[in-house]
């Protein structure tokens, strides 16, 4: 039996005991009571029953002593007259000249003044303990004449007691033993019903979250394990979900291009993702993978400032590299971003800024040497021919133009190039009245041809109005003769846009 299973059946044992005990002695006390009440009543009836008889008598003036001799034995009780003053006139059980003074026994004394006494107590004459009753004795004229009194062994009494004292001490042995008996049951069932929440809480503990708690015995347990199962239930919700967002989260940084490293106040690497371990390869310390006096320095920081970032080079690259404190005093987290690539695209930039110069400056340069020929032109026709000249390297100028203001626009988000709904047929619509002008213009023939049923799609208004316009414009500017035919078909999920011409390419 386990502790708990020991102190409930201790602690039942001892209620048990104590409530049986002080039953058992009250009862014993009650019959004791109850029968020295019994015995009280019995001696008072003799006693009054017998006074008649010792008036006669002492109004007669005879000898007291044989009568109260023949009348006390069969009367089972010592029978006593006592004079005015206390001399003993006669005793049943005693030679009465032998006797002492009996006027200040406390039954006498009681009996002198309430009519009746009554008093326990051990004699000196006959050497044990007596119950006695005493009344008075008076003439008809209300002279006291003497005091008779009677007297009963208590011991007799007690003793006629202890076989319903001794029946009741087995019975209440017998309801001990069965109330323990049933005590024990109770406590090992409640000890066993107890162990198994005590196995099963500690399973959930251990972090088995499947274990239920059985649904079995008294009430209050089945409350006790309806609630442990919930609890384990929520649980088990709670770290599946956290499991899937840590999921989650590790398939996102594995997937992510910049490197992410996770690690403890002592350098230990906690966690990497599979592009950090594919360039360093896997260490189990950072400075192994990296082995670079900056990154200590900003490691060093990270846990006086929470959050760092520095450009760090290493013989794999460059990195701008933000540390940031995850864990107060515990955990940092450390993402490298490949700067290279940055520096690449900048030189691009550079480079393209470069070349766009170039572009820009041939065509002015062109245009500025056009219009100083221009100046000196003699004939009409020449004239006319350098303005077309002219007019061309204008034309080239404004696409360069263009071309930059769409890429400055597009490096900043602009608004203008952002994927909204589009109302494709109204810009169809204008498009192909934009060409169809263009073609006749030129002599061309232009068809615009539909299909389906149309619907709105995500993009910028602008930049497919600008496609448009460029592939009319591109087929119809080399097209000599013949026709342009604008085409779309609107399915489920996206549209078809063709541009067909007979011109050449």
């Amino acid at each position: 039996m386990g502790s708990l299973g020991a102190r409930i059946f201790l602690a039942f044992a001892l209620l048990i005991s104590m409530s049986l005990a002080i039953t058992y002695f009250n009862v014993i006390k009650d019959v004791e009571r109850f029968h020295l009440a019994h015995t009280e009543e019995s001696l008072t009836q003799k006693a009054r029953m017998l006074r008649p008889f010792i008036r006669q008598l002492l109004e007669e003036g005879k000898d007291l002593q044989p009568w109260v001799l023949a009348m006390g034995k069969p009367s089972g009780v010592r029978i006593t007259v006592i004079l005015p003053g206390g001399k003993v006139a006669a005793d049943s059980e005693h030679d009465p000249a032998t006797m002492e003074s009996h006027w200040s026994r406390p039954e006498v004394q009681m009996a002198l003044k309430r009519g009746l006494g009554m008093s326990q107590r051990y004699s000196t004459t006959l050497g044990r303990k007596l119950l006695y009753a005493a009344v008075p004795v008076k003439d008809r004229e209300g002279h006291l004449l003497g005091v008779l009194r009677v007297a009963y062994p208590l011991a007799p009494v007690k003793e006629a007691l202890h076989p319903l004292f001794r029946r009741l001490l087995l019975e209440n042995l017998l309801l001990v033993l069965l109330a323990l008996s049933l005590a024990l049951l109770f406590s090992r069932y409640v000890s066993s019903q107890l162990k198994t929440v005590a196995d099963c809480t500690q399973a959930m503990a251990q972090g088995d979250l499947t274990t239920r708690v059985p649904e079995t015995g008294v009430r209050e347990l089945k409350i006790l394990a309806r609630s442990l199962n919930s609890m384990a239930a929520s649980l088990q919700e709670l770290f599946k979900a956290r499991e899937e967002e840590r999921q989650k989260m590790k398939l996102l940084l594995s997937s992510m291009p910049d490197l992410v490293v996770v690690t403890d106040r002592k350098d230990t690497i906690l966690f990497a993702n599979q592009a950090f371990f594919r360039l360093f390869g896997k260490e189990e310390k950072l400075w192994q993978a990296l082995r670079t006096p900056r990154l200590a320095e900003l490691f060093t920081r990270v846990w006086e400032e929470k959050k760092v970032k520095e450009e760090v080079s290493t013989p794999r690259g460059t990195f701008e590299v933000t540390a940031i404190e995850m864990v107060p005093g515990k955990e940092a987290l450390f993402l490298f971003h490949d700067v290279e690539e940055r520096k690449r695209l900048e030189k691009m930039k550079t480079d393209f800024v470069a070349n766009v110069s170039h572009e820009l400056k041939t065509p002015l340069t062109v245009v500025k040497g056009y219009l100083e020929t221009l100046e000196m032109a003699k004939s009409q026709e020449e004239r006319e021919a350098f303005i077309k000249k002219m007019e061309k390297h204008i034309q080239r100028l404004i696409s360069l133009v263009s071309d930059l203001l769409l890429l400055s626009s597009l490096e900043e988000g602009d608004t203008l190039y952002s994927r909204t709904p589009v109302d494709m047929e109204a810009i169809l619509e204008k498009t192909a009245q934009w060409a169809e002008q263009a073609a006749r213009d030129k002599g061309l023939t232009f068809s615009f041809q539909k299909r389906g049923t149309p619907r709105p799609i995500t993009g910028s208004p602008y930049l497919l109005e600008q496609l448009l316009i460029n592939l009319l414009d591109n087929a119809i500017k080399y097209t000599p003769q013949g026709k342009v035919t604008l085409s779309v078909n609107y399915r489920e999920e996206e549209v078809a846009i063709n541009v067909e011409d007979t011109g050449i390419g």
